[in-house]
């Protein structure tokens, strides 16, 4: 959906992004104040429950750029989540496909680097 409408207008793809991305801040500041924590820098493992094999992967996977701009912007008690989603804090990406009809989502877990 956010492809279509960039296409047709790019300030409806822009409205799109913010609350996409707003959406995303609220969730990771509820799971902070719930005591998540990520210890930075990491990979990120992104677990898609899709609703069917029909779609397709790469649109889902996009939603990532939102998802990391939600993690920057949320802040609990003046602590950032993500200070910021360069190579010093995510270092890469784990992502895989899997059907859930009744609960299309993503889980997100900080796969910590062995150094």
């Amino acid at each position: 959906k956010y492809i279509q409408a960039e296409r047709k207008n790019r300030y409806i793809g822009s409205k799109m992004k913010k609350q996409a991305t707003n959406y995303c801040q609220l969730v990771v500041q509820q799971a902070m104040v719930d005591g998540v924590r990520f210890e930075w820098p990491c990979m990120l493992e992104l677990r898609w429950y899709v609703p069917n094999k029909r779609t397709d992967s790469d649109n889902w996977a996009f939603m990532k750029k939102f998802i990391l701009d939600g993690m920057q912007k949320a802040n609990v008690r003046g602590k950032a989540f993500l200070p910021n989603d360069s190579l010093n804090y995510v270092t890469g990406y784990y992502e895989s496909f899997e059907i859930d009809k009744e609960r299309p989502r993503v889980e997100i877990r900080a796969v910590k680097l062995n150094m």
